[in-house]
């Protein structure tokens, strides 16, 4: 190891600071995600168009961001981790920044899919310096923290937008938001040396000449060139066309399979399912939503602990399966609904953790952003068609199945994790 990278070597103070900048730049991104919405009906007044086309804005950004994610973890890999992890946040607050002076909606549209462009970069990037920055037995709770810090900036969103609205105006409140973003992004320019990237070490080591090769040995020849930074593009295609790299992505799709159903849809099917008020279910499902964070600190914590993130994964969705499954088959009163789901929160956080390390298992080392990249895609895809699939239950059938489809999903989703780890060997 060279003397710089000895000296950025992680400690516990470098341990937190990276993790400190890392779910600060997560907490925005998934704050951004969700800055439209909760003014919809403010931008519809302010550009002149219906519910219908501000719904296009958020598929706009969605398709943006997934259709990136893969190219932004080849970047991340060639050009590092960090630098691009500035520029996109950068990016990103500014373009939020510019929703609001948007004339019409022609404008704001191009802004928003470069928004989403700019989204693309944060998983590749953040898992890649979370991997190089942290050590071995503080990993499960630091990808714990990054999962936390997404949690909150979704519901932050709402109360930030609406009150910045209310003191002053739409276009001053996303002002104000995309220039925190840029704020950041500055500040993580500023820190680029306290950020250790993912294969880091490796890049820095000179390979070591075969002894048994005279030209090594006597110095006559230049050296064979070094292999670029994250590898050839060859070598991450071989990747990404890998047994286990389609299995993790086809992991990654199920499990949005499963959990789509009940984030979009708990509100409109468990009413009409037992009679419990709509008002008591959005409530649930908050509570949900909420209980899900705690759930990734504990998740990370037994992951580190037993050093078994698989047995921990495992129980957890077996155990979920079950409480999602009944809330279709057992009656259930205002009381019991929102334990049901506040469990189903804590267990479905838990399993973030395992399913990050999971990634990180597989992935050669420096080649950590594309892999996140494209199994990343698979869970913005999973997001994507299930609304569709379990919009038309809702219209043509038992709305009971969107939580028994939700709880197959799952067991498919624990089947693809482990032959995925059986891959990865």
């Amino acid at each position: 190891m060279s003397e710089a990278a000895a000296l950025r070597a992680p400690t516990a103070a470098r341990e937190f600071q990276a993790i400190g900048l890392v779910t600060a730049a997560h907490f925005l991104s998934h704050f951004y995600q969700f800055v439209l919405p909760p003014v919809f009906g403010l931008m519809a007044l302010k550009l002149d168009v219906g519910y219908t086309e501000l719904g296009l804005l958020i598929t706009t950004f969605s398709v943006a961001t997934g259709v990136s994610q893969t190219p932004a973890g080849f970047l991340v890999d060639r050009l590092g981790a960090a630098k691009l992890l500035a520029l996109g946040l950068g990016v990103l607050g500014a373009a939020v920044a510019l929703f609001g002076f948007a004339p019409t909606y022609v404008t704001l549209l191009p802004l928003v899919a470069i928004a989403g462009m700019a989204n693309s970069i944060f998983h590749p990037a953040d898992f890649a310096i979370l991997s190089g920055s942290v050590r071995e037995q503080r990993i499960g709770r630091a990808f714990s923290l990054h999962a936390v810090s997404g949690n909150l900036g979704w519901a932050a969103a709402p109360a930030a937008m609406l009150g910045l609205s209310a003191m002053f105006d739409v276009t001053t409140a996303f002002l104000v938001v995309g220039l925190a973003g840029v704020a950041l992004a500055a500040v993580l320019a500023l820190n680029l040396d306290r950020l250790r990237e993912d294969g880091e070490a490796a890049a820095a080591t000179p390979a070591a000449p075969d002894a048994a090769d005279p030209v090594a040995e006597t110095g006559d020849a230049a050296a064979p060139a070094r292999p670029p930074r994250g590898g050839t593009a060859k070598d991450g295609l071989s990747l990404l066309l890998s047994r286990a790299a389609l299995m993790l992505f086809g992991f990654q799709l199920v499990y949005a399979m499963g959990f789509a159903g009940i984030r979009n849809f708990s509100v409109v099917a468990l009413p009409a399912i037992w009679g419990v008020s709509a008002e008591i279910v959005a409530g649930a499902l908050t509570g949900y939503l909420i209980a899900a964070s705690f759930g990734n600190l504990v998740g990370g914590w037994l992951a580190d602990r037993t050093g078994n993130p698989g047995r921990v994964f495992t129980v957890s969705i077996l155990a979920l399966a079950a409480i999602v499954a009944s809330l279709g088959a057992v009656p259930m009163s205002a009381a019991l609904l929102t334990v049901a789901l506040l469990t189903a929160g804590v267990l479905q956080g838990s399993l973030l953790p395992a399913r990050d390390m999971l990634v990180r298992q597989i992935a050669p080392k420096g080649q950590m952003g594309k892999l996140f990249g494209f199994t990343s895609s698979g869970l913005a895809l999973g997001n994507a068609i299930t609304p569709a699939i379990f919009g038309w239950v809702m219209d043509n059938a038992d709305p009971s199945l969107i939580f028994y489809g939700s709880a197959i999903f799952m067991l498919l989703a624990l089947f693809t994790y482990v032959e995925t780890r059986r891959q990865a060997g």
